[in-house]
């Protein structure tokens, strides 16, 4: 089964899927990565070529290419749950898990890390436009994820350890239920 997570950009899961390989040995799918490696070019020209909703089409054919048998952790893009059909796919393939964190802290995380320039949307849309983004999201992760996790003022080794031993509970509980 996959465990993937799902979350506004800066809400920790890239750190908080690689501490969660890193402590069950388990494979780690980047589905930014895997769309560029696909594509030939990076999100932010895959963006500027084809708009965002090219990039979420490339991103669900990432997603189907993945072996639904195989036990990964999915970090998707941000973006991911605005796509009905890469949601289902999550949904169906195993746990979803929501990182989620307030608008300022967020925007405390995106402006201090340096990593503001390399997200096309940032660009696009400012601090505004984003902010507004992410109320509409709330809604979408909300949908999509079978649980949530609040990580202010949590340590990613601290979310990753709730995050793998709620989706072990999640997984045992589907399987009772389907025997």
């Amino acid at each position: 089964m996959w465990t993937s997570f799902v979350g506004f950009m800066g809400s920790g899961k890239s750190t908080v899927t690689r501490l969660l390989c890193n402590s069950t040995n388990r494979p780690l799918a980047v589905c930014d990565e895997l769309a560029e490696a696909r594509a030939g070019r990076s999100v932010a020209d895959i963006f500027a070529a084809e708009g965002e909703d090219g990039f979420r089409a490339l991103e669900v054919e990432v997603l189907q290419d993945l072996d639904p048998c195989r036990s990964l952790v999915i970090d998707t893009g941000g973006g991911a749950v605005e796509t009905p059909a890469a949601v289902a796919l999550l949904r169906e393939r195993g746990v979803v898990v929501w990182l989620d964190a307030p608008w300022i802290e967020l925007l405390h995380r995106l402006r201090g890390n340096g990593e503001a320039g390399k997200r096309p949307l940032v660009e696009e849309l400012g601090w505004d436009g984003l902010e507004q983004l992410h109320r509409r999201r709330q809604r979408l992760y909300a949908a999509a994820a079978d649980f949530r996790l609040r990580v202010e003022d949590a340590e990613p080794a601290a979310v990753a350890r709730t995050a793998m031993l709620r989706s072990l509970l999640w997984e045992r509980q589907r399987e009772a239920a389907e025997r």
